[in-house]
């Protein structure tokens, strides 16, 4: 990744970080709360995937591939996070 390519995308690259902040930050708020960090696992999941298809619409380079791989990794990401939280 080119440092251009930050610079045109800068904005973009905020927003994800500023989603994934706000998702570890529920984390940590709802400790004691496994139901809402599970939603919080959701709901970041639901995020991320709008935040890929914006941020691939905006680069010109959206695909249906590209749209399913930000699915699958979401999806995998939520399982994992889930069987976490289940077990603790």
């Amino acid at each position: 990744m080119s440092f251009q390519h930050l610079i045109r995308h800068g904005v973009d690259f905020l927003i994800l970080a500023l989603i994934l902040g706000m998702g570890l930050s529920g984390l940590v708020y709802f400790k004691y709360d496994v139901a809402s960090q599970i939603a919080v696992v959701v709901i970041w999941s639901v995020l991320y995937i709008f935040w890929g298809v914006f941020h691939h619409f905006h680069d010109h380079n959206l695909t249906g591939k590209v749209v399913m791989e930000y699915i699958a990794i979401a999806a995998l990401v939520d399982f994992i996070l889930v069987l976490f939280l289940l077990r603790v």
